[in-house]
């Protein structure tokens, strides 16, 4: 277990100083890279997303539902004025809805318009 505390923050000084010395990429990315690795990536993968990081690319999210937000919870509620609440902390009311973030589904085409549909798939064409 010590040895591979090691390896990782020997890993990461490296990666740190990497990107420092290659024009100081976007460490968001690294976080990103990271979290794919977290949630069931291979050590293969982290490296080559790495890679594209020091070559200037982004990470590819598809990997990684919802990114960071997979396991997140939040919680909804209605107060004694009938205003809804959005919140990371469990309320202190009896009845609430609890939301996983990494179960909701979403469908872009919902929101938008036929018009706005139809712009998009004639400038693909074009």
């Amino acid at each position: 277990m010590f040895k591979k505390l090691i390896v990782i923050i020997i890993l990461f000084g490296l990666v740190v100083a990497g990107l420092q010395m290659f024009g100081g990429r976007d460490f968001g990315q690294v976080s990103l890279a990271w979290d794919k690795y977290n949630h069931g990536g291979d050590i293969s993968s982290f490296l080559s997303d790495i890679g594209t990081i020091f070559s200037g690319g982004r990470v590819n999210e598809s990997a990684l539902p919802m990114g960071r937000y997979a396991d997140q919870v939040m919680y909804r509620w209605k107060d004694e004025l009938g205003q809804i609440h959005v919140s990371e902390r469990k309320p202190n009311v009896d009845v609430f809805e609890e939301i996983r973030l990494g179960d909701m589904k979403f469908d872009i085409q919902e929101g938008m318009s036929k018009e706005e549909i139809e712009k998009i798939l004639k400038k693909k064409d074009e």
